[in-house]
């Protein structure tokens, strides 16, 4: 796993930990994004380069995960988090759709369901979201 550390200075945690294979995309997207590709076109541009075999998809599934909130809920003192941050695991699928996983696309806060579905960014979401009462 390699894990991408959260931006200092802003109001976001956010922390994601990828597959050594399938940090290449993230690493090409942020750099298509620093160029000043626009959002837009970002994923048109990788799956492009996937498909003329510039990029290349990971032989298999992986995982990956993520922490997300705002920054009041990392302590770096303990390194630990408070229940303000959510935190996502991930099954990155390339290019298998929702339907031929059996998953739905539409996000319930509370089972898995399919993120972009039939893209190179296919992946499977599962929230693990603290109980907030």
């Amino acid at each position: 796993m390699v894990c991408l550390a959260d931006e200092p200075g802003d109001s976001v945690f956010d922390v994601r930990c990828y597959h050594r294979s399938f940090v290449p995309f993230i690493y090409r997207a942020r750099q298509l994004a620093a160029s000043g590709v626009p959002d837009s076109m970002i994923d048109r541009r990788i799956d492009t380069e996937v498909r003329g075999g510039t990029l290349k998809l990971p032989t298999g599934a992986t995982a990956g995960y993520r922490m997300l909130g705002p920054i009041a809920g990392y302590d770096p003192s303990t390194n630990t988090v408070t229940d303000t941050i959510d935190a996502w695991q991930s099954i990155h699928l390339p290019y298998r759709s929702a339907a031929a996983i059996g998953l739905p696309t539409e996000e319930d806060g509370t089972h898995p369901y399919v993120m972009a579905s039939g893209t190179y960014w296919s992946h499977v979401m599962i929230l693990e979201r603290p109980s907030r009462y």
